[in-house]
């Protein structure tokens, strides 16, 4: 697997189940037309943006309904409990040449990692299907040692302008970047939501 950051926003995404592992995966794709299909229908379910609901049991559609039901979307997710229908979905997902993906399986071609979200970064974690609990592990730690990520991006963005009038050298620049990052003074004023101007000055 090559690890990709894609625009999947124009995508429709079909998800089949509503529980658990169901609604997980759906709140990856929040961002995106979604279907879900599933025979029951949990009250958190709505409060996933752009969701379209299907109320139906899989078992109760004919090959060709649920062809013709994959057909119209790009990635096909297959969430039920019952590993037979998964197996059959992914098949007819093969046949019509989509992305897609299986809860109780190995066999997709493409996975959904981990993923570790501020409002300026994201950061993918996955040990491709091999040992679920080592991404959320490692998710953990990096939520709590990187709690001041957003700010400090924030403020190196700015700075990062700034040093181009003053600085012309990219490398002097990013020398200058790198040592903010690793001022533990300065993260912490970022943990803090203070002003850390006084210590930056320091580098310039």
């Amino acid at each position: 697997m090559i690890p990709l950051m894609l625009d999947l926003s124009a995508k429709h995404i079909l998800i089949f189940g509503a529980g658990a592992v169901g609604i997980r995966k759906a709140r990856h794709f929040t961002r995106c037309r979604m279907t879900i299909v599933s025979r029951s229908i949990p009250p958190d379910i709505f409060a996933i943006p752009q969701i379209n609901i299907k109320q139906m049991d899989v078992t109760d559609l004919e090959d060709n309904d649920l062809a013709s039901l994959i057909e119209k979307h790009d990635i096909v997710i297959a969430a039920l409990s019952d590993t037979k229908q998964n197996e059959r979905i992914v098949h007819l997902a093969k046949i019509a040449g989509k992305w897609y993906n299986s809860a109780t399986s190995n066999d997709a071609n493409f996975l959904i990692p981990s993923t570790v979200r501020g409002n300026e970064y994201t950061i993918a974690i996955s040990t491709s299907g091999l040992v679920p609990t080592i991404p959320r592990f490692i998710r953990e730690d990096l939520e709590e040692r990187y709690r001041d990520l957003d700010n400090m991006i924030r403020m190196l963005t700015t700075l990062r302008k700034q040093l181009k009038d003053t600085i012309p050298e990219q490398k002097k620049r990013a020398e200058v970047l790198y040592a903010i990052l690793h001022d533990e003074k300065i993260r912490q004023r970022c943990r803090e939501n203070m002003n850390a101007d006084d210590l930056i000055a320091g580098y310039l």
